[in-house]
């Protein structure tokens, strides 16, 4: 009877676990960005999106380098299980970038599958 209880009571813990970890990630479309440090091959900018949700917790960015080109996506991850208010809040998202070598290098920041918002800068040792 005892492994019954125990049993039943594992399953209630790890259902209850599992609907309070519902995370929904979302592509944020960058709209401006900002070069705020340049030191020797890193380059840290803020990118910005003016109409972010308070319901967010976290964001972050991956960024994919082919050659001279550098793709910056930026990505929201909110909680699943809360109602968010339709708010409009500005979001910063910092990003800093470490180039494998000095040149020019063509910055674009995704806005959406068919826009991106681009730069070229150039990088010297």
């Amino acid at each position: 009877m005892k492994f019954i209880i125990i049993l039943l009571m594992g399953l209630v813990i790890a259902s209850c676990s599992e609907f309070e970890d519902d995370e929904i990630t979302t592509t944020i479309p960058i709209e401006t960005f900002s070069v705020q440090n340049r030191s020797n091959l890193t380059i840290e900018f803020t990118a910005s999106n003016s109409c972010g949700s308070m319901c967010w917790k976290r964001t972050y960015f991956e960024k994919t380098i082919n050659g001279n080109d550098v793709i910056i996506k930026a990505y929201a991850v909110a909680d699943g299980s809360t109602v968010c208010p339709a708010v409009c809040v500005s979001v910063d998202i910092p990003v800093s970038i470490t180039l494998p070598a000095p040149g020019n290098y063509n910055f674009h920041f995704w806005k959406s599958n068919t826009n991106s918002v681009d730069t070229t800068i150039l990088i010297e040792m």
